[in-house]
């Protein structure tokens, strides 16, 4: 019986604190490295979106763009727009691609956003350092990855 009483609180409370993520695209404003407003408007068309959100500061976030760095051939030739959304400041996201992720700065389908007041975080309900979102070609979320090591796992979903 404690077995049984044990069990169905774990999934009371797993279930409890399971996110609800936005199922397709919120709206939101945020700016990108040169200060330029950014919107669910300038998203591009006819791709894959796939949201990064991290802080230079976060352990893990280190080792998933270390892992996106490795990849950054196989995500050149796909049809996705990746958008590495930093909770830091513009010095800090630099320097941390520099360090981090060389290879991801330089693709074409890269942007590099900042969140300076956590509205992209509060917009897309973000849990843990780095959340990432995969949003398909018409803005419906296809899957949400946490934690540094599953952020290379949207390349699996791709059609």
């Amino acid at each position: 019986m404690k077995y049984i009483i044990f069990f169905l609180s774990l999934m009371i409370t797993q279930i409890s604190i399971a996110q609800d993520y936005p199922e397709s695209l919120p709206d939101f404003k945020i700016f990108t490295l040169e200060g330029n407003a950014f919107n669910q408007n300038d998203i591009e068309k006819d791709t894959y979106t796939y949201f990064v959100y991290f802080n230079p500061t976060c352990g893990h976030c280190k080792t998933a763009f270390k892992l996106l760095n490795l990849k950054s051939e196989q995500i050149k030739k796909t049809k996705v727009k990746l958008y590495p959304v930093s909770a830091n400041t513009e010095e800090e996201t630099n320097k941390f691609f520099k360090q981090y992720a060389p290879n991801i700065q330089s693709l074409t389908n890269t942007q590099i956003l900042r969140d300076d007041d956590y509205k992209f975080a509060d917009a897309f309900s973000v849990g843990p350092f780095p959340t990432s979102f995969l949003y398909d070609k018409n803005n419906k979320l296809v899957k949400v990855f946490e934690g540094g090591d599953d952020v290379v796992l949207f390349l699996n979903e791709l059609n």
